[in-house]
C-alpha cells in the first residue's frame, strides 16, 4: 500500500483490493453507532458471516433486515439478491467489508482515495476526495489487523464501530440491547 503520498484516481482500487486482502473470511459481530445529523444517532449490531454470505443488521428504533440464502429480508418486503448487492440495504453493512463501499473511484463513483496514512498503533486512515469538488471529502479508518473498518465520517454522517469479535459459525447470538449513549464514544484503534 502506497502511504504519505498523493494518489491519483486510477489507484483507488488496488487500494480497495489490499484493505480486501486484509480480512480474514468468517462470521464476525460488530457494535457500533451511526450518526445521520448532530441529533440522530442509532446503535446497531451487524452480524456478518461472508463465507456462507450471510447477515443480520440490528438497529435501534428500526426494524432488523437480513440478508440470507440469497434473500434480503426488509422492513418492506423479501426478494432475491446478491450477497455483494445486498450490503448496501443496511448502510453500515460495508463497514464489516470497505472494499465495497462506492468511494474507490471505481467507474461511476465519484470519490476516489488520494492519501492513506498510518493513524494510532494499527490503523489505516483514507481519505478520499470528490471528483468535481477537491473540498469535498470524507475519511475511513480501518483496523490493519482485520480489515474491518472502524470509522467514517461521510458529510454529516458518522459510523463508529464500538467492538468487534469473531463468533463461530454456529453460534446463536442473544438478542439484540441497546443501551442508552451517556458518553462521547472513544475510539478504538
Amino acid at each position: 500500500m502506497r502511504f504519505d503520498e498523493v494518489l491519483c484516481r486510477s489507484d483507488g482500487s488496488a487500494i480497495a483490493e489490499e484493505l480486501a486482502a486484509l480480512r480474514t473470511p468468517g462470521r464476525f459481530v460488530l457494535d457500533g453507532v451511526h450518526q445521520v445529523s448532530a441529533r440522530e444517532h442509532r446503535q446497531f449490531r451487524l452480524d456478518i458471516d461472508d463465507v456462507r454470505q450471510a447477515w443480520t443488521l440490528d438497529r435501534q428504533r428500526m426494524p432488523t433486515i437480513s440478508f440470507r440464502d440469497g434473500v434480503l429480508h426488509s422492513e418492506d418486503s423479501d426478494f432475491e439478491d446478491t450477497f455483494e448487492h445486498s450490503t448496501a440495504a443496511g448502510g453500515v453493512v460495508r463497514m464489516a467489508l470497505p472494499d465495497r463501499l462506492v468511494c474507490w473511484g471505481r467507474g461511476p463513483e465519484s470519490f476516489s482515495p488520494v492519501l492513506v496514512q498510518h493513524v494510532g498503533v494499527h490503523s489505516i486512515l483514507v481519505t478520499f476526495e470528490h471528483q468535481h469538488d477537491p473540498a469535498f471529502r470524507t475519511t475511513l479508518v480501518v483496523d490493519e489487523r482485520d480489515g474491518i473498518a472502524r470509522r467514517r465520517m461521510d458529510g454529516a454522517e458518522v459510523t463508529i464501530v464500538t467492538q468487534v469479535r469473531p463468533v463461530s459459525p454456529d453460534e446463536t447470538l442473544p438478542r439484540a440491547r441497546f443501551t442508552p449513549l451517556t458518553d462521547w464514544i472513544r475510539p478504538s484503534c
